[in-house]
């Protein structure tokens, strides 16, 4: 199971449960190794609080400790009662010039040793390939995935790996291919090579074209990707899972890994680090263990870093202090953003956070990319006023993001707008150019006797809606959801349940993923949606926490916050 909890950018915290252990990602897969650990899983657990452990299954059959794992089991050998991830060895075979293990028989050997996700074997595709070498490697890869599917038990998640090397065609071409196969988890594979020559652009340009073409409901794991400078970036477009020997494969070279790239020990003469093991060696005392310690130290740190930004919606300002340490990592930030049509299809539609501006770069984030074609609607005529180069009609200056801005040497100005023709300009922004309609000669707006803002909204004595406090959107009562639902079109912002469960919308209780049928394609996250059964009946508005791909792929989690329902709300 894997259950969206919290989102930002196309980033995302998850409950992913595996045998009935929960891994919260984005999260890493910790590579030991079956002959020998410079760090035990036991220590993995408990000083680094590591959720997942990857072995190889190409090594492990090659090793003096095979008969001893088979014997005993991956779990007990380890000594690890977490979730265990093994890899089909594909990378391994294409260093050694090797492959002694067949398709079927890496999937038997994988779930004899007892592992709970295991990895069919692929044909490793390089960049230098030719795209006729790259079609043929993704045939046979095709091939044994099918192949190997077959001999899965029901206990054992799948993982479908995606080759293509560099051609987006290909990738997308594998990417529909796995997709149809259904695996647990998908990943992108063939993307060492892009990494280790700082072929950042052609990386993200591999992931947003797989992103695209699979489903949502599904981690997804940047096979290989272990190195901490890159995290927020991939995170944001979407990646789940990354895994690491790097921490321990740089400290046997001597490299001291950091958020922002990596520095030879040797030439340090300072710890820019206060881990546990930086706190208290000396340069003299530093192991190769110790290193690779401190390597893995700030690796979960870079995690918790990006969990924590996600939980407060400032992701892209992560990724903006990040991707300055490298010039081919602010490259590929920038290439990222020529996707924002469909990046910003997974964006909140608003924060708690104010917008912050870092740099030229953060006027094309996706927030501000669907920002500018909701303005379009709003024709309200009061003026308009610069705002990052843009047209922002006046009415809008107390809304997310025009109103809740942090950006140097721009002052807001200060208007005289009537408080009507201000509601009328964030439903338009809101839901289309017709929902202004609701507000007429009757309506009455109640402000803030302390801040003098507008927050409820009234016909008479009939409460329509209220501004919220933290960005300026107007949230409506049932009321207000069913003026606004007729001057919409049929299903605009719209998500339709079936009926079994629609007694359950008009008493409060919010919607879940498996029962939606239908969601307008213009839903995104945060957006005020109608609730309906199949004759189009409204049973409750709310906000949704998932795009419309999401409410269709997704089995587990909510879709819609209900917030007023007909039967529990004006009374």
């Amino acid at each position: 199971m894997f259950q969206l909890k919290k989102r930002d950018a196309a980033g995302r915290i998850a409950d992913w449960i595996i045998k009935n252990q929960k891994i919260t990602t984005p999260t890493l897969a910790v590579v030991v190794s079956p002959n020998k650990q410079d760090i035990s899983p036991k220590e993995l657990k408990q000083k680094f609080k590591a959720e997942l452990i990857i072995t190889n299954a190409y090594i492990i059959k090659n090793s003096k400790n095979r008969k001893t794992i088979e014997e005993q089991g991956l779990h007990k050998f380890y000594d690890w009662n977490g979730p265990i991830y093994t890899d089909s060895g594909t990378f391994q075979m294409y260093s050694k010039g090797s492959a002694k293990i067949g398709a079927k028989e890496t999937i038997q050997f994988q779930q004899k040793i007892g592992s709970d996700i295991i990895t069919p074997l692929d044909e490793f595709t390089l960049p230098t390939d030719t795209k006729e070498i790259a079609e043929e490697k993704l045939k046979t890869t095709i091939a044994r995935l099918k192949e190997a599917k077959q001999f899965v038990n029901t206990t054992t998640l799948f993982n479908g790996p995606i080759q293509g090397g560099i051609y987006s065609d290909l990738r997308i071409h594998a990417a529909k291919q796995v997709n149809k196969i259904n695996p647990d988890i998908y990943s992108i594979g063939g993307i060492v090579p892009l990494m280790e020559q700082y072929r950042y652009k052609e990386l993200v340009e591999t992931i947003i074209s797989v992103k695209k073409n699979i489903s949502v409901a599904r981690p997804v794991h940047a096979f290989g990707c272990g190195h901490p400078m890159i995290f927020s970036l991939l995170v944001s477009i979407g990646i789940d899972v990354f895994d690491s020997a790097a921490y321990s494969i740089f400290a046997k070279k001597g490299k001291y890994m950091t958020e922002s790239g990596t520095l030879n020990f040797n030439e340090l003469e300072e710890f820019p680090c206060s881990c546990p093991i930086c706190s208290t060696l000396n340069k003299k005392e530093f192991t190769i263990p110790d290193l690779a310690r401190h390597n893995l130290y700030v690796t979960f740190r870079e995690l918790r870093t990006i969990r924590e930004a996600i939980r407060k919606g400032t992701l892209w300002d992560l990724v903006e202090t990040r991707v300055t340490s490298h010039p081919m990592l602010y490259d590929a930030y920038i290439a990222a953003q020529k996707h924002n049509k469909y990046l910003s299809k997974q964006e909140p539609i608003s924060k708690k956070r104010a917008y912050f501006y870092l740099g030229p770069e953060s006027k094309n984030r996706p927030e501000i990319y669907a920002v500018k074609q909701r303005i379009k609607r709003v024709n309200i005529n009061i003026g308009t006023y610069k705002w990052m180069g843009l047209n922002v009609p006046s009415g809008m200056h107390m809304t997310y993001p025009f109103g809740q801005c942090v950006i140097p040497g721009f002052y807001k100005p200060k208007y005289k707008i009537d408080s009507k023709d201000t509601v009328r300009s964030i439903l338009q922004f809101q839901f289309g150019k017709d929902a202004k309609n609701i507000i007429t000669n009757t309506t009455m707006i109640e402000k803030s006797k302390k801040t003098k803002r507008i927050r409820r909204i009234w016909d008479n004595k009939t409460l329509l809606g209220t501004l919220r406090a933290h960005d300026g959107f107007f949230i409506p009562t049932i009321t207000g959801a069913s003026r606004i639902r007729s001057e919409l079109k049929n299903k605009d912002y719209s998500v339709v349940v079936d009926d079994d469960v629609s007694e359950f919308a008009k008493n409060g209780k919010n919607v879940f993923a498996r029962f939606v049928k239908f969601a307008d394609k213009n839903i995104r996250p945060g957006d005020v949606v109608f609730v309906t059964d199949s004759k189009n009946e409204l049973l409750a508005c709310g906000l949704s926490a998932m795009n419309k791909k999401e409410m269709k792929d997704f089995d587990e989690g909510v879709a819609v916050h209900v917030k007023h329902s007909t039967e529990t709300s004006d009374k």
